[in-house]
């Protein structure tokens, strides 16, 4: 039997054997398909493995995500209760994975106290039952003794010898005060120029911050988030960032539909704040201020079943086809898989939305979670992916 099962795709082989390394480091027996044996089937190995295993890390990739192999793995682990969750890049886990806490470690490199990595110690702990075992500080090399005189005694008494040695550690202590009481008096540097950034999923490659990425300088006005935005992004949600570009960590990230606060900049990155709190940059692109275009118009929809207003009226109950969809415009899609979560009740912070929903007596607005079925997840996917090709 094993502590940790790994699944992962193997375009990410280098990153996870870090994982790997790392687990085993925290004192864990790991098993992954690295040290799958030739003569087994694969399948039957790793329903094997999974089984025994305590717990089950799941690392997911722009790569893994569309695996069906680790999907299934997955969805495995989660039905044994053992699954622990990881991203390694600008991903979020699929359908009906997004819905369990997982632990971003697309900035992780080896550090143990890295709040992803932690999460996934903590996990490991509960699920394995025991603590993970921590890396002992390097033993310090003893001193060689002084040598010995010539002709000296070693049995023989050394006699008491004066030492300068306080003295010269209070004249180190008065040299670093007065250089840290010079350092004080000093003007603030200035920041460097950002290194450019890296093209990526948010980024335009000719994109370049004009000034360091971070706060404003003194020299700067101050800041005033005065207009309010929602995202416009297929993907459903956009990351904030620490600074203009890619190559910065990803500090939050916001949702359809989430209303959040900005104002109009030059260049490519515009600064942003959530409700929360939480203030970083945000590609423009993905930015869409509500004074300029609100959602899109809510459109005229079928009456439904008993006139309940809906475009799909029992898209809660069964599976959808592709074809059935054919002929919808990105708005009707937009409201078909929005009208799923109201059946639910969710609390829409799109103004065009609640409208919408409004005007019906069986919306009932309750809480900004809901749980979807297994049928409701997986036709919300759909709708989502047709009204991207719609618009």
């Amino acid at each position: 039997m094993v502590d940790v099962f790994i699944s992962y795709s193997r375009d990410n082989k280098a990153r996870v054997a870090d994982i790997a390394a790392a687990v085993t480091a925290a004192g864990y027996d790991v098993w992954w398909d690295a040290e799958l044996p030739p003569h087994r089937s694969y399948g039957d190995v790793i329903t094997e493995k999974i089984g025994s295993a305590k717990a089950a890390i799941v690392v997911w990739s722009q790569a893994s995500a569309q695996s069906e192999w680790v999907r299934a793995e997955a969805d495995v682990a989660r039905n044994q209760k053992k699954l622990v969750q990881t991203a390694i890049d600008d991903v979020m886990p699929p359908l009906p994975f997004n819905q369990i806490q997982f632990a971003d470690l697309s900035d992780w490199t080896g550090d143990p106290a890295h709040s992803g990595w932690r999460k996934v110690l903590m996990s490991l702990e509960e699920l394995c039952g025991r603590e993970a075992a921590s890396v002992p500080p390097p033993r310090p090399i003893p001193a060689a003794p002084p040598p010995m005189p010539p002709f000296a005694d070693p049995g023989a008494a050394t006699p008491p010898r004066s030492s300068f040695l306080p003295w010269v550690l209070l004249g180190v202590a008065v040299v670093a005060v007065a250089l840290l009481a010079w350092k004080l008096t000093q003007p603030a540097p200035v920041a460097p120029d950002a290194p450019p950034v890296v093209a990526e999923k948010e980024g335009d490659a000719a994109a370049r911050p004009s000034a360091a990425a971070g706060a404003p300088t003194a020299s700067a006005p101050a800041e005033a988030f005065t207009l309010a935005a929602v995202i416009d992004d297929p993907d459903g949600f956009t990351n904030i960032r620490a600074g203009r570009g890619t190559r910065h960590a990803i500090i939050g990230k916001v949702l359809e539909g989430e209303t959040f606060l900005t104002y109009r900049q030059p260049g490519a990155w515009w600064r942003v704040r959530k409700a929360d709190g939480t203030t970083g940059f945000m590609y423009r692109k993905y930015i869409r201020l509500i004074e300029d275009a609100a959602a899109p118009a809510v459109v005229d929809v079928p009456a439904g079943v008993g006139g309940s207003g809906v475009v799909i009226p029992d898209s809660s109950e069964r599976l959808l086809s592709p074809d059935e969809l054919r002929g919808l415009s990105a708005g009707e899609l937009r409201i078909a898989r929005n009208e799923i979560f109201a059946r639910h009740g969710f609390r829409f912070s799109d103004p065009a939305l609640r409208a919408h929903f409004g005007r019906f007596d069986w919306y009932r607005p309750a809480s900004v979670t809901v749980e979807l079925s297994d049928v409701e997840k997986a036709n919300v996917a759909l709708l989502r992916s047709a009204e991207a090709a719609a618009r």
